[in-house]
């Protein structure tokens, strides 16, 4: 039996360290990703216009989300996994 001790919200019942480093992997490949169109954005003739500003202000959204959650994932340093 897995007992989980300090911040349990990061991780749902059932999920395996490993689940947690794949889905810690998939953000940031995602994170990578929306940094390479957020650079193409901002250093296109674009950026000045309001889809460009959107789409500018979405990836940043969309990198610091994806940021938040595989922090989340990681855990924070007071959250213990007990087997029992």
């Amino acid at each position: 039996m897995l007992i989980g001790i300090g911040n349990s919200a990061s991780s749902p019942p059932g999920t395996t360290s490993t689940h947690r480093a794949d889905s810690v992997g998939s953000l940031n490949g995602q994170i990578r990703r929306d940094k390479i169109q957020l650079d193409d954005w901002t250093t296109c003739v674009s950026s000045k216009t309001p889809r460009g500003q959107a789409e500018i202000q979405r990836l940043s959204g969309e990198i610091s989300a994806a940021k938040e959650r595989a922090q989340r994932l990681e855990g924070s340093p007071g959250s213990i996994d007990v087997w029992v």
